[in-house]
């Protein structure tokens, strides 16, 4: 599937129209998968994605609320608010257990999807996540700075430099700059700045994912890359410590676009994951 031609589908809910782009093989396997991008993003961060799983699943990947070709009203942007919308698109496309695959921001509102909607999925993959802010980011001057800047008259700059200092110098120049241009660049800049500015308050200053952590109960997965920034912010021993099926892994030598950047890598752990990490785990005896 070229993600790049084909064309949106479009779905209204309650006046709001939300994208998603889908590939299904002539065979499908279950479960499905629904691909979640990150914070002023869209699909194309999962095209290599969507090509390999379209060989052998149905594959779905949206468009947030306020992203892409989904609309973007004047309102509060909130994980909570894209988790429902996500749901609300799996009911439509009566998609049966999907695997629930987030990048980035995407990765919130996947664990949030699935401790709202406990009975909808059949596993969570979250990529490069910051899942839980750690207190002493939230209060920090960076972020209250990072706010300012986002709403500043320059916040399309501001987006830029922060999407690309992300993919850090693991790859040469042209490459890095390739993937930023086809896959990164546009997104940022076509995402308007009362969505960019409200979904990143509304997650560091109001989101807490400690009641979606506690409900959710499918296995799950958390694919790491070599970003010390969002190490350094995510707290995964508090997922952890909420989440004892939790899989932890780590791809090699990429930054925080390690989707596009190793996806052989990426889409490896998730082949293994569909086809050993969705089973119950045994318990071990004396």
């Amino acid at each position: 599937m070229n993600v790049a031609e084909s064309g949106p589908i479009l779905m209204n809910r309650a006046g709001v129209c939300l994208a998603h782009f889908e590939a299904i093989s002539a065979s499908p396997l279950s479960p499905p998968l629904v691909l979640i991008h990150g914070w002023t993003g869209d699909h194309r961060i999962f095209t290599p994605q969507i090509e390999h799983f379209a060989n052998s699943r149905h594959v779905v990947a949206v468009n947030l609320r306020g992203h892409g070709h989904s609309d973007a009203p004047k309102q509060e942007y909130t994980i909570e608010g894209f988790a429902d919308d996500v749901a609300w698109q799996c009911g439509e496309r009566k998609l049966e257990k999907p695997l629930i695959i987030g990048h980035s921001m995407g990765g919130s509102v996947a664990l949030e999807l699935c401790g709202r909607h406990p009975e909808l999925a059949s596993g969570l993959v979250m990529i490069d996540s910051v899942v839980m802010p750690r207190r002493a980011l939230r209060d920090s001057p960076e972020i209250g700075q990072f706010l300012d800047e986002i709403s500043g008259s320059n916040y399309r700059q501001v987006l830029r430099k922060n999407a690309w200092s992300m993919a850090l110098d693991y790859d040469d120049p042209p490459r890095r700059e390739s993937i930023h241009n086809t896959y990164i660049r546009a997104s940022c800049e076509k995402t308007p700045q009362h969505v960019a500015y409200s979904a990143m308050r509304n997650f560091f200053l109001n989101y807490d994912a400690s009641p979606a952590a506690s409900r959710c109960k499918v296995p799950m997965a958390y694919i790491a890359a070599d970003v010390p920034l969002v190490s350094a912010a995510c707290d995964l021993d508090w997922l952890k410590a909420r989440c004892s099926q939790l899989i932890l892994a780590k791809t090699l030598l990429a930054g925080h676009f390690n989707t596009i950047e190793v996806a052989d890598q990426v889409n490896a752990m998730l082949d293994r994951f569909l086809a050993v990490g969705l089973r119950p785990r045994p318990t071990t005896g004396v």
